[in-house]
């Protein structure tokens, strides 16, 4: 029973983990305010966290094994929260910065 619990997290942390988190920004012209909107987008992208394993012996490929799950397992979350903080500070600043500028163009 244990064996299956630690296959089901593997297998759940090979799909998911293998992705990260970035921001991206996008700009677009507004006529109104005659001024380039920016924005910070979250974009989801996969990498290729795991690489073959060299190992000689079962338990040292346990143990390799084990420590790419965790690390990858800790890559996706801490991604996404460092990339949404990115985000919503990067849209606040843009934002502040267009309303100021809209004004001064009106």
């Amino acid at each position: 029973m244990h064996l299956h619990k630690i296959l089901f997290l593997s297998s759940f942390c090979l799909l998911l983990c293998s992705c990260v988190v970035k921001p991206t920004v996008t700009t677009e012209y507004d006529n109104k305010c005659q001024i380039v909107k920016k924005k910070v987008e979250l974009s989801v992208e996969q990498v290729e966290l795991f690489e073959q394993l060299n190992c000689s012996g079962n338990d040292e490929c346990k143990a390799e094994f084990l420590g790419q799950v965790v690390g990858a397992a800790v890559v996706f979350p801490l991604s996404a929260i460092v990339s949404g903080s990115i985000a919503v500070v990067g849209n606040t600043v843009y934002w502040l910065n267009e309303q100021g500028q809209c004004l001064v163009g009106n």
